[in-house]
């Protein structure tokens, strides 16, 4: 394999890769600050790296440009096949069925086109890439006391996920992250937690709920706990979820990026 694990990510070579390539490095330098050491990173080059790949729940993350990520698709497929074989925990419950893939998450379009004519796409999800800059941030603050999701409603949580998130990752990510939740009349109403790459995500309004700004509260006041941390406030949205582009638009989320959440055919060993 040409691709080396990186064992320390305060490099100069490496932190000017990673600020060379905002706002899509977020997530790699989210993971790192997130991680409390537990980072799996690779780069190919540790004096000079063109990309960087990290390692988590089953699935694989690569950094860099088009043609670097194409150089090393026999990598990504044998971190994939390692993966596969260790028997490592997704976070999100894969679709019954699927054979051998590799799947890559916030893979840039021209990084997914230039893969997708090396390998067949088995599953897709296309994405934007959102960020909110401090001067832009327009909060809303009406809405009931902001308060934790409860071990008790990790369960529900998790069967509410739209993308399946179980729940051991939400659990995870509760113990160790802001996440921000509303109740009325004591019942869990709106939601939203920070990712294991540090965006912030999985906003959800119950149903019988929606309708009364709760999702807009919830997501603006997690952008605020994200800002007090001094972290870069970004998520991913789902193309063509427009409820959600119009609450995090109205708050002062600008898209930045178009992403995929792709699996694509492993090739033969």
């Amino acid at each position: 394999m040409a691709l080396h694990r990186l064992e320390g990510t305060e490099e100069p070579a490496f932190r000017r890769f990673l600020e060379s390539n905002r706002p899509l490095s977020y997530r790699i330098e989210g993971a790192i600050a997130e991680s409390n050491g537990g980072l799996s990173l690779w780069v190919d080059d540790l004096a000079r790296p063109s990309i960087c790949v990290h390692r988590a729940w089953a699935r694989l993350s690569p950094l860099g440009a088009p043609e670097a990520i194409l150089v090393h698709l026999g990598d990504l497929e044998a971190l994939a096949a390692e993966m596969k074989e260790a028997g490592e925990k997704t976070r999100r419950a894969p679709p019954e069925g699927e054979g051998d893939v590799i799947r890559l998450n916030a893979l840039p379009r021209e990084a997914r086109d230039a893969l997708a004519a090396k390998r067949r796409i088995v599953r897709e999800n296309g994405c934007g890439l959102y960020t909110l800059e401090k001067e832009n941030f327009t909060p809303f603050t009406e809405g009931p006391q902001i308060g934790r999701i409860r071990d008790d409603e990790i369960g529900l949580v998790s069967k509410l996920a739209e993308y399946g998130e179980i729940e051991d990752y939400i659990s995870e990510r509760i113990l160790r992250a802001p996440h921000a939740a509303v109740r009325i009349d004591g019942e869990l109403a709106a939601y939203m937690i920070v990712h294991d790459n540090d965006s912030i995500g999985m906003l959800h309004t119950v149903e019988k709920f929606r309708n009364r700004n709760l999702g807009r509260y919830v997501a603006s006041a997690l952008a605020e706990m994200q800002m007090a941390r001094g972290r870069p406030v970004y998520c991913y949205i789902i193309d063509g979820n427009t409820p959600s582009q119009r609450v995090f638009g109205s708050l002062g989320f600008r898209r930045m990026a178009e992403v995929s959440w792709v699996a694509f055919e492993r090739g033969s060993a």
